[in-house]
């Protein structure tokens, strides 16, 4: 199960001007994005905004940072802080999709709890022992006891860093994540209220990733 830590327990230019801006723009712009395309390949470590901005769920998420180095995949996402003592208190839940594998299409391993609730990090391909091996609810498998887990809600902080390990997952060339956040309702005084539809928030969106970060020994 994942380690919570809870101390409470929640007008400018002219038409003629215009054309010339705008090729300058796309100019730097296309600078910009082959810098950044040619530093991300050497990267070990790469932080990913919400391209969408903020939302209207208390389990909104606006950033995630992806480490890919000698000490492991580690990677942190960022969300709204929870409150606890407040009026009202979200439910839902989290989901992190971590893709290892640049050849193959989809993830290979994700993580999913319930908030408040239980959960942990599984494999989701394999033998049926591999992936028990993964596991790290209700007990930690093989694998699964090199992954570690901590859910700091009050403070907007999720972190999952898995440690290499031969026969687990030791150095992976490439890795990228999508995160996603469902905020299926809320408790007050009087008991649950559910959204009808939940409050789903996606990061960076719905069925992509973030850019791939390359394995670094630094």
């Amino acid at each position: 199960m994942p380690r919570y830590r809870i101390t409470t327990n929640s007008r400018g230019a002219s038409k003629q001007r215009r054309p010339v801006m705008r090729s300058l723009s796309l100019a730097l712009a296309l600078g910009v994005g082959l810098v950044g395309t040619a530093s991300s390949a050497q990267a070990q470590q790469r932080t990913t905004a919400d391209p969408v901005g903020g939302g209207t769920s208390a389990l909104d998420l606006y950033k995630v940072k992806v480490v890919n180095n000698a000490k492991g995949v580690r990677v942190t996402v960022k969300m709204r802080p929870v409150d606890w003592n407040a009026e009202s208190t979200p439910v839902g839940e989290f989901r992190l999709l971590l893709d290892t594998n640049h050849r193959s299409k989809g993830a290979e391993f994700a993580e999913e709890v319930g908030i408040p609730g239980d959960g942990g990090f599984r494999a989701l391909n394999g033998s049926k022992k591999y992936r028990q091996s993964w596991e790290t609810y209700p007990f930690p498998g093989k694998c699964g006891k090199t992954v570690s887990e901590s859910y700091d809600l009050e403070h907007g902080k999720i972190t999952i860093h898995i440690k290499p390990k031969r026969g687990c997952l030791y150095h992976p060339k490439y890795v990228r994540v999508n995160a996603r956040s469902i905020q299926s309702g809320y408790i007050d005084a009087s008991g649950y209220h559910p959204y009808t539809p939940a409050l789903v928030d996606h990061l960076p969106y719905k069925n992509t990733f973030t850019p791939w970060v390359k394995y670094s020994r630094k």
